[in-house]
């Protein structure tokens, strides 16, 4: 009889969530649909459907637990467990944060799930241990030495990285000097001695006329990425309109798969679009001159509704304000 556990990599204590991930990381590697319905991938995947049907079911698997258990009873010896855990790096560490040349190093390490582990530069190791050496001649800035642990499993690799800092570094001292030497003038300028500036008669001063001063105001150039100066009503709704259709598209995506990679990748996405709009509404706020603090309105519910007809439909401040000139040049 087929040992379904460890068909699917499991062990016979495995919850019904290990069981789901692990019939779905098999599908997607060796169903016949994912490899151009190739014959040899069928009957591979058919004993991979039959334990995921049989242990997904609480009945069937209760039955076979049960007639698993008398057959192991009988033959006096029990199989052992299958690995089911994907790779890991339990700890990669160093005794020292920065080192000086001729000073010893100490690394420790341990993973688990794994079938091999290597330390670059120092090649294969095992997979938990310690390590100490000693840099010579090293005169670069950092260190940076990497562990990678692989499960031929899951096909599966991980990385994890140390950098050390050089306390050391060689520094030419010549090229100091002669720096500090070119920067000597050849030949000595002469002084110029500037008029002294004639005294002004405060009463003749009082009853002049003196035109006034205009204050200089702020001229920011407005970017799609930065929240610096103002944004027109329209301008803004149009970008908010664009950048929503792949918010919606993204997001709807996320709702339907599956794949733990492909909704890290969707959730990173709708991040940065999310923050790409609050950008928005930040610079349509200053074109009303007010805060972009008022922006955390959004988060409020009913709020954000009237916050958001606020913006789309108030028309811009006339003229510069301490934001940046009128969009409109007006």
């Amino acid at each position: 009889m087929n040992n379904h556990y460890e068909t699917l990599g499991l062990t016979s204590s495995a919850t019904k969530e290990e069981i789901k991930i692990a019939y779905r990381k098999l599908s997607q590697k060796f169903h016949p649909y994912n490899n151009d319905g190739d014959e040899y991938f069928e009957n591979i995947f058919n004993p991979i459907q039959e334990a995921y049907d049989t242990l997904s079911n609480e009945v069937k698997k209760s039955e076979y637990d049960l007639k698993n258990n008398n057959i192991q009873k009988e033959s006096g010896f029990s199989k052992p467990e299958v690995r089911t855990q994907s790779p890991e790096i339990i700890y990669f560490e160093s005794d020292k944060d920065s080192f000086e040349e001729g000073e010893s190093i100490r690394l420790s390490w341990k993973t688990n799930n794994v079938d091999k582990v290597m330390i670059k530069p120092f090649g294969t190791v095992e997979n938990s241990g310690t390590k100490v050496f000693k840099l010579k001649n090293f005169d670069k800035k950092t260190l940076s030495i990497t562990l990678q642990a692989t499960s031929n499993l899951f096909d599966e690799t991980i990385t994890k990285t140390i950098k050390l800092k050089n306390n050391v570094v060689e520094f030419d001292f010549a090229t100091i000097q002669e720096d500090e030497e070119a920067k000597t003038p050849e030949t000595i300028e002469e002084k110029v001695e500037l008029p002294e500036p004639v005294k002004e008669d405060p009463e003749v001063h009082a009853n002049s006329f003196a035109p006034p001063i205009a204050k200089p105001t702020i001229q920011t150039t407005e970017s799609f990425f930065s929240s610096d100066g103002r944004l027109r009503r329209s301008t803004y709704f149009l970008r908010s309109l664009l950048l929503g259709i792949p918010w919606i598209l993204m997001y709807s995506i996320m709702s339907t798969t599956h794949d733990d990679e492909s909704t890290m990748f969707l959730t990173l996405g709708l991040i940065v679009v999310t923050i790409v709009v609050w950008i928005q509404t930040i610079k349509r706020l200053h074109d009303l001159d007010q805060s972009g603090w008022l922006s955390l309105l959004q988060l409020i519910p009913l709020v954000n509704f009237v916050f958001g007809l606020y913006l789309l439909f108030s028309d811009s401040n006339k003229g510069p304000n301490k934001y940046g000139e009128d969009p409109k040049r007006r």
